[in-house]
């Protein structure tokens, strides 16, 4: 009984907590490094329900690890030595191509996968796909979210 009264207070306290937490407004935004005379100059006439949607959209990018993107996935298994498998084909790209990052996810139950690059969009990827593909010929583009310059997210 105490933990279900414990969990609905918890509930309900979260969005409060959630709104204390900084907010930008639009005007704030446009403001950024501006002069003290620029920023007179500047007005703004909006719904105020578009700064709660701009600190929606900001919160919810500062939860992401990463930016939307695209990344080449040159292996997928899911068998008993997939561990291992993934590992040897990681190494074996990290030697072919030392400059592009690699990562290997494991995502339940049992799939073991190397994805390889950091592409903001499917053309950049496709730069580097053909000469991929060539020696891994299973290769395939993927929609993944990537690490952003200034990101630490390579595993």
């Amino acid at each position: 009984m105490k933990t279900r009264l414990l969990s609905v207070v918890i509930l309900i306290l979260t969005p409060l907590v959630m709104v204390a937490q900084e907010s930008f407004s639009v005007l704030e935004i446009m403001n950024q490094g501006r002069t003290l005379s620029e920023q007179e100059r500047l007005i703004i006439n909006q719904d105020p329900a578009l700064d709660t949607l701009i600190n929606r959209h900001i919160m919810a990018n500062a939860m992401k690890s990463g930016v939307d993107g695209w990344r080449i996935q040159i292996y997928r298994g899911g068998h008993r030595t997939a561990n291992d498998d993934a590992n040897k084909v990681r190494a074996r790209f990290m030697e072919d191509f030392p400059d592009v990052k690699t990562y290997l996810t494991f995502d339940r139950p049992n799939w073991f996968k190397v994805k390889v690059g950091d592409f903001r969009t499917r053309e950049e990827a496709a730069t580097i796909f053909f000469t991929v593909q060539a020696k891994y010929p299973e290769a395939y583009l993927i929609r993944d979210v990537i690490a952003f310059s200034g990101s630490e997210k390579q595993q």
